[in-house]
Formats: C-alpha cells, sequence, structure tokens
C-alpha cells in the first residue's frame, strides 16, 4: 500500500521540478590518469618508499608512514599520513585564528580570514594533481570539537582538533548529494602554515548528457518516498511522518561502486512519531526521482535506475492491462 500525499506533514518546501533534467555519462579516471596525483601526494606526505598491493576495491600502495588507496570503480583517490599523530598528547590542537562561540554543537571555528587561506592552501595542493574537480562548490572548514571530561562525565575543559576542508559539487545549478562527490582534506597546525595531513577525493568525469523528462511532483515522489514500505508501515500502524527535508538534487554513489550516469533523486529527511505500535525514529534518505521508464526512453540503463539508492524498496512496476 502506498502512501499519499496527505500522509505526510510536510515542513520543508517543496522543491520547484524543472519539466527535464540533463542525466550526464560518467566514467572514472583509470590509475594512469590518478599517477600524477599519486606521486604527488606520495612525496607531499613524506610517506617514502610505496609497496603496492592488489585489492577487490582497490589498489593500495602502503609504507610504515602511511598508504594511498586507488579506488578502481570511480577512481576515488585516499591518501594519509599514518604518523601525523605523533607526538601529539591528545586531539587538542592550537589553531591560530581559532572563534569560541561559547555554545551550539561547533562551537569552536576558524575566523573567515584564516579558513580562506586554509581553503586557498588546499586549493593550491589539489587543483594541479587533478584532485579538485571543475565543479567544486565553495571550500568550507570544519574543525573537529574536542572535550574533557572528569570521571562524572562532566565538561571540564574543551576546544579545537583536526580541520577537515569540505568542498563540495553542483552540475547545471543542482546540487551534487551523496558519498561520491566530494573532495576532503584534513589539517593539523604547524610553526608557519598548517599542514595537511590527508585527503579524500572522488569525483567521476562527467561526459555526453541525455534529456530525461521529470514528472509532477506527486509524480516523482511516488516513484520512490511515497512508495517506501518502511514508511508506508508505519503510517499504516498509526504514526505520524513528518518531512523536514525535500530537496531535488543529483546522487553519486559511494567510491567503491561503479555508476555509468549521475541521476536525479530527492534528498529526504525526516522523523515518524512514537505510536502505540512502536518508537518513533529520525530518518534521512535518497529516493529516485524519476521513474524507470523515462529512464529507458532517453536510453540510459543502469541496475541503481530500478531500484531505491539506498536499498529501501524496489521501485513499483506498473502493471499491463491483460
Amino acid at each position: 500500500m502506498s502512501l499519499k500525499m496527505t500522509d505526510l506533514e510536510l515542513t520543508a518546501r517543496p522543491p520547484q521540478l524543472p519539466r527535464s533534467v540533463p542525466v550526464f555519462a560518467l566514467s572514472a579516471p583509470s590509475f594512469g590518469d590518478r599517477r600524477a596525483a599519486v606521486d604527488r601526494m606520495g612525496k607531499y606526505l613524506e610517506l617514502g618508499e610505496l609497496r603496492a598491493a592488489e585489492l577487490e576495491h582497490a589498489t593500495v600502495m602502503a609504507s610504515p608512514r602511511g598508504d594511498i588507496h586507488y579506488f578502481h570503480a570511480s577512481g576515488a583517490v585516499l591518501a594519509r599520513d599514518a604518523t601525523a599523530d605523533r607526538g601529539q598528547r591528545n586531539e587538542l590542537r592550537k589553531w591560530e585564528g581559532v572563534v569560541d562561540s561559547g555554545n551550539g554543537g561547533n562551537r569552536m571555528t576558524l575566523s573567515p580570514d584564516a579558513a580562506k587561506r586554509l581553503i586557498g592552501q588546499t586549493r593550491e595542493l589539489l587543483e594541479p594533481i587533478g584532485l579538485l574537480g571543475k565543479q567544486t562548490t565553495s571550500g568550507t572548514v570544519q574543525l573537529q570539537q574536542v572535550a574533557r571530561l572528569d570521571n562524572k562525565g562532566r565538561e571540564v575543559s574543551y576546544g579545537a582538533g583536526r580541520a577537515t576542508i569540505k568542498f563540495a559539487y553542483a552540475v547545471e545549478g543542482l546540487g551534487v548529494r551523496g558519498a561520491g562527490a566530494k573532495t576532503l582534506a584534513f589539517a593539523d597546525p604547524a610553526p608557519n602554515t598548517p599542514r595537511i595531513t590527508g585527503v579524500f577525493h572522488v569525483w567521476r568525469t562527467l561526459g555526453s548528457a541525455a534529456g530525461v523528462k521529470v514528472p509532477s511532483l506527486e509524480q516523482a515522489l511516488g516513484v520512490g518516498l511515497l512508495s517506501d514500505p518502511e514508511l508506508s508501515l508505519y503510517r499504516r500502524a498509526g504514526h505520524k511522518i513528518r518531512i523536514t527535508r525535500l530537496e531535488f538534487a543529483y546522487l553519486a554513489l559511494p567510491a567503491f561502486m561503479r555508476q555509468s550516469h549521475l541521476f536525479p533523486v530527492f534528498q529526504v529527511e525526516g522523523s515518524v512519531s512514537e505510536g502505540k505500535r512502536g518508537i518513533g525514529f529520525d530518518f534521512a534518505r535518497f529516493h529516485h526521482a524519476v521513474p524507470p521508464s523515462a529512464y529507458a526512453k532517453a536510453g540510459v540503463v543502469g541496475p541503481y535506475l530500478t531500484v531505491n539508492p539506498d536499498g529501501v524498496s524496489p521501485l513499483p512496476q506498473r502493471k499491463k492491462a491483460g
């Protein structure tokens, strides 16, 4: 039994859907394409002589000082300095330009000027070696939040830890969500300039695009969200379903998965209220926004286009009248 729009309490503003959307072909950069990046990161991180091992998901090059992973399915690169924490007493770091808001989950931040310098430093390292895609949006910096507690769990002191520099992606004005669209760099403060101690970059190469028709909002939600079997069961059991985020975006799959096309989805966040027959919970998931028939008309084929991206439910298949 599928849900109806009236079964949802929609607190998020519904997105304006285009009549059609380009679905881009994707290709994974080869190891040869990534060779310069691997060599550069090995030298920058001072990893020394690397020995290679072939695993099912990746080629791993490692030394006692760290390792670099090349993911076959996506061309992603993960590089890290395993010695970065040597000599550190704990997770606390002393950053120049740190700002303490005094409250909230992310109370320790970098000042705008300090964050801008760190983002620029990361760009200078990654752009020349192809570990920063052209489709990036503006970068952000997030500091690890560190606290010291006493033996009763009360906070004694707090501060900032390692910095993560984050770059997200957008194509044709649509954000690209998911684990396959990110460039992350990790940094620690140093006497002169911060030192980048690791990088994770996953972004496949965009190719040609095929136009795919997008249905109306209710029909698009019916492709995945309104057909979600878990939410349907909870609704039938008397729970209320609240949708707090409903964003139309592209989805990029994780580094270890093969993906031939960049396709549109709804990024959904919400909650299921507590009921007589079960507890409440929050949820976050992706749901397809275009039915398989629209992809078939456009000549776009992929196994992930006929099942829900999160594996929650198969997409409904209309039965032909006999």
